[in-house]
């Protein structure tokens, strides 16, 4: 089952951002509730935690998620399907000729494979994490995704605050 989730919306943050945070999909207790991404539920929370820290607001950046529907399995969250990508892939590929950023931050697996897609590359998120990798449209930073079992199993908040942190100097080192 598939739950529909606001797709574009001022929650989203700034279409004028120079910083485009993608993410993997609405969460059933997050953004698939409350039609603005990363709200709502504890990914939310740590992503609030995570730009704040480095004295940003969601009306500084944007937010988007590689699927725009919440995949469910069993009534709970799945990983989105490479078909799924795929279907969202123009709607991730016109935000980017909208917006133009300068930075473009994957937060997680998914949202590096829907960027890979885009870009024709294949670039493996324990390979490249926290590692700029520059394309011609933007500076491209893969990140851990913010969400309790990321934070409590692979890649603590504090860790992922100093990842953060990275975003600020390719925009500086960008202007």
């Amino acid at each position: 089952m598939i739950q529909q989730s606001a797709v574009l919306g001022p929650g989203n943050g700034s279409i004028d951002s120079e910083i485009l945070f993608v993410a993997e999909a609405p969460g059933r207790f997050g953004g698939a509730r409350t039609g603005i991404p990363f709200s709502g539920d504890k990914s939310g929370d740590n992503f609030e935690t995570l730009i704040a820290h480095i004295g940003l607001t969601r009306n500084d950046i944007f937010v988007t998620n590689a699927v725009l529907c919440n995949p469910l399995a069993n009534g709970n969250n799945r990983r989105p399907t490479t078909k799924e990508i795929g279907n969202c892939s123009h709607y991730l590929q016109t935000v980017l000729e909208l917006m133009r950023p300068r930075v473009v931050v994957t937060l997680g697996g998914v949202g590096l494979e829907a960027i890979n897609r885009i870009l024709g590359t294949r670039y493996k998120l324990a390979e490249v994490i926290g590692k700029p990798q520059r394309s011609e449209r933007f500076t491209l930073l893969p990140l851990y995704h913010p969400s309790p079992r990321v934070t409590n199993w692979k890649r603590p908040l504090s860790v992922q605050k100093r990842d953060f942190k990275k975003i600020l100097k390719i925009v500086q080192s960008t202007v």
